[in-house]
């Protein structure tokens, strides 16, 4: 009998056993067909395009392509080239951020329509919901959407007519002279980081025009303003981090921050507190300075519009950095092509002499903005080094795209690549090379519109890209007139710019060398050493001679 108990024992152990196996392994199953149901559903996302026919680069798992676009695993520019080039981004192709699709958009026709012609499709950019996370940031104009947006836009694009633009020319002249000033003392050291000396000329000056604060960078070395501005458009790993969170998960972005994680930085929390800081002072003192703050304080005081202090102070960071980032690296860039192209810094020297001499040395607005070699030149560099090298749009309705009728979703993106369009052969012939000409008589008639957007163009462009200009051609026409600038060996050519920054910024500086020279004396030389490169500039040095002639009654020849 106990032998049979003790089979009855083994027998029901083998059965539960068995039956807690059989348990595990259904539960395996469960667990694995989920996983892959999971898998596949995550795959299906990133089948979108391919299903509606839309040529698309292969995605990452999961995050699709949002790594390569924001640069983290590579320069952002060879996401857009392989896009552009090899997936039919020169008409419509697909890209994901993790599983959300958006359009990289070429085609001139469609670009037309989607920034001008069908507008209201297309009213606002990417924005981040930071009305509880730093209010001041949620009310720049570039983070703002539909009926706000439209007011700020009004309060804001009246200070960067070029009527109002003209009114600050005094000043940018000035501080370009002291540029001048500044690089001649520098040059006669060493080599010259020319990112950072033009940083300091455009950073003392737009304080001065959105803050009417005199920072004094060129003559001070531990000078904040521009160090500070700098460091904004680092993008690190964990400014990366936070800029995901922002888009994928704005709750959760609230949470940490009323837990004490800051999503603007250091540095965007120095200028709100200096813009500030200023406006209430203003309101305190009475004191005016004619500047863009007092511009905005104005139409509040007029009851224009409801603006509150926040928003003044986010209008006037914005006019900052945006001001500081592009016209320091256009007016770099420029440096540097012009130093490994010594025909075109000829050219342009001619120009600048004659107008220098034509103007009794102090050469006026209107006459600089309408010089023709020295605008080609200032277009070429923005041509390769374009403000705005990718611009963004989200559709606000549905919207059908192009000959095909792509069917765009609202909510969707659509990003721009300018990079691209500004190196593409099909519309520019040796599209890497600094070729001025481009932009002169009927060149410049012939390029295929929609093709050139160094500051993209319609409603949502650039609002500040004369005053922007303006800044670039002053301090140009200065540089060029005192200085020859000569390339270095710390820079190659062309420059290898930093992955980790959304603009193009050079990673290892922009370093120039300098020489001051007479102008007469080098104009002279440089005559007989380059030939007229057009026939206005084949004018010009005929009227240079003449000039030189009245002047000592010989001319060097």
């Amino acid at each position: 009998m106990e032998d049979v108990y003790c089979v009855e024992r083994v027998v029901v152990a083998s059965s539960w056993s068995m039956i807690g196996w059989a348990e595990t392994l259904v539960r395996a199953t469960l667990v694995a067909a989920l996983f892959l149901l999971v898998v596949v559903y995550l795959q299906n996302r990133h089948r979108y395009w391919t299903a509606r026919g839309v040529p698309s680069s292969p995605a990452t798992f999961f995050l699709g392509h949002i790594l390569r676009r924001l640069g983290l695993s590579q320069p952002f520019t060879q996401f857009f080239e392989e896009a552009y080039f090899k997936y039919n981004g020169r008409d419509v192709c697909g890209y994901y951020d993790f599983l959300k699709p958006g359009l990289v958009v070429g085609n001139p026709d469609i670009l037309r329509d989607i920034l001008i012609k069908d507008f209201q499709h297309f009213a606002d950019r990417r924005t981040f919901d930071l009305v509880k996370v730093s209010p001041v940031a949620n009310d720049m104009l570039t983070n703002a959407r539909g009926a706000h947006w439209r007011m700020l836009r009004g309060v804001v694009s009246p200070a960067f007519t070029a009527t109002k633009t003209r009114r600050f020319y005094a000043l940018l002249y000035t501080q370009a002279q002291h540029l001048l000033t500044v690089a001649r003392s520098t040059a006669t050291r060493a080599p010259v980081e020319a990112r950072q000396l033009c940083g300091k000329y455009t950073m003392d000056t737009i304080a001065s025009c959105a803050f009417g604060i005199e920072c004094d960078s060129l003559t001070k070395e531990a000078a904040i303003f521009p160090t500070m501005a700098t460091r904004i458009f680092q993008l690190s790993p964990v400014r990366a981090l936070k800029v995901i969170i922002l888009l994928m998960a704005p709750r959760v972005a609230e949470v940490a921050h009323s837990l004490g994680l800051q999503f603007t930085s250091s540095e965007f929390e120095f200028f709100r507190e200096v813009a500030t800081h200023t406006i209430t002072r203003r309101q305190e003192t009475g004191q005016r300075r004619g500047d863009f703050l007092d511009m905005l304080m104005e139409t509040k005081i007029k009851g224009e519009t409801s603006l509150s202090n926040d928003t003044m102070a986010a209008q006037s960071i914005l006019f900052l950095l945006a001001g500081y980032e592009n016209t320091a690296n256009t007016l770099a860039m420029a440096l540097h092509l012009l130093s490994h192209h010594p025909h075109v810094q000829a050219t342009l020297r001619r120009e600048v002499a004659l107008a220098l001499l034509q103007s009794d040395g102090q050469v006026d607005h209107d006459r600089l903005m309408t010089l023709p070699y020295l605008d080609a030149v200032v277009s070429e560099v923005l041509r390769l080094y374009p403000a705005a090298p990718i611009i963004e749009r989200i559709c606000t309705k549905e919207y059908k795209m192009g000959a095909r009728e792509v069917a765009v979703d609202a909510g969707m993106s659509v990003l721009v690549p300018v990079w691209c369009l500004h190196r593409d052969d099909q519309y520019w012939p040796h599209p890497q090379h600094f070729q001025p000409e481009r932009f002169l008589g009927d060149a410049r008639a012939q390029i295929v519109p929609y093709t050139y957007l160094p500051f993209g163009v319609g409603p949502r462009s650039c609002i500040g890209k004369k005053f922007a200009i303006l800044g670039v051609k002053a301090g140009l026409l200065l540089l060029i007139s005192g200085l020859e600038v000569q390339p270095c060996p710390l820079s190659p050519y062309p420059l290898i710019l930093d992955p980790r920054v959304l603009t193009l910024q050079p990673k290892d500086g922009v370093y120039v060398n300098l020489h001051p020279v007479n102008l007469k004396e080098t104009v002279n030389k440089e005559m007989m050493q380059y030939h007229a490169s057009t026939p206005e500039d084949e004018i010009i040095m005929e009227d240079l001679k003449r000039w030189y002639t009245q002047k000592d009654g010989t001319c060097q020849q």
